[in-house]
């Protein structure tokens, strides 16, 4: 079973448990590896030449942080840090994964998967550096474009196949079913679309489930970051194997409201309908 979350735009620049690079690249045990390299090399280059303007729209900011560039501008030697704690912002906030107990921090290094919009989906405890890149925008350097959709399209292969031999076990062979719960906005979604089993992928069946949150009849967007965040500590705490349990999974200030479910040949796909509680 995997759990498909997004990165956050606020990034923690300083903690304790940063690490200062050593030998080898950061990137190299990375699931997504497909230009990746270049990549972070056309990113750091932009930031050293690039106008105060264009580092601004890049970033999605009105005033740089010096510091903050500083590190972006020296990515590939910059302090390292694991990045469920690297991304800090308000769902990275509910999940709150230092206070999880170890069994339910271990939970979300074996099941979690981040997807960031500059290194591609990030388990738990890979090692990243600051970076800031707001959702949506791509840059260019010399003979290097990057852009986070074409990114991850030339990626998809790898990453289906990282899904399933990690959900078997074994590298040799698909697993009968993939359980997905995905938790990621919009933009990532559709960046690797989970609905849309490829011809190759030999798997009897794929369940998707997918939350919405409800507030007075109306689907909620912004604040979903932060009920994202609830959901996912509440199944690390639980440490839930099976996606039909999150039916009955409690869920603070949260009521579910319905269970829509799609059969379309061998993908389920299960839309789970949350009320926010009146406080």
């Amino acid at each position: 079973m995997w759990i498909l979350f997004s990165p956050s735009e606020k990034k923690c620049l300083e903690h304790k448990k940063a690490q200062e690079k050593q030998g080898e690249p950061f990137y190299q045990d990375f699931i997504c590896k497909e230009s990746l390299e270049e990549a972070l090399k056309a990113y750091q280059e932009f930031l050293q030449s690039a106008k105060e303007s264009e580092i601004q729209q890049l970033f999605g900011v009105k005033h740089l942080v010096l510091e903050e560039l500083a590190c972006a501008q020296n990515l590939m030697e910059s302090p390292l840090l694991p990045a469920v704690l690297r991304y800090c912002g308000i769902a990275f906030s509910a999940l709150d994964f230092e206070h999880l107990r170890q069994e339910s921090q271990d939970y979300l290094k074996q099941h979690l998967l981040i997807f960031s919009n500059l290194f591609g989906p990030l388990r738990a405890m890979d090692k990243i550096p600051y970076y800031d890149l707001k959702q949506g925008e791509s840059f260019e350097n010399k003979s290097v474009k990057f852009n986070t959709k074409q990114f991850y399209l030339k990626n998809t292969k790898k990453i289906w196949e990282y899904l399933l031999e990690s959900a078997s076990g074994n590298p040799k062979k698909s697993p009968k079913s993939l359980e997905i719960l995905d938790l990621r906005a919009g933009f990532y979604q559709k960046c690797f679309n989970v609905n849309k089993l490829p011809m190759y992928l030999n798997v009897q069946e794929s369940v998707v489930y997918e939350p919405i949150f409800v507030k007075n009849g109306k689907v909620i967007s912004h604040y979903a970051k932060h009920y994202r965040g609830i959901l996912l500590r509440a199944c690390a705490i639980e440490k839930l194997e099976c996606l039909v349990d999150l039916e009955n999974l409690y869920l603070e200030g949260l009521e579910l409201e319905s269970a829509q479910r799609v059969q379309e040949d061998n993908l389920k796909r299960v839309v789970l309908t949350y009320t926010l509680k009146n406080v």
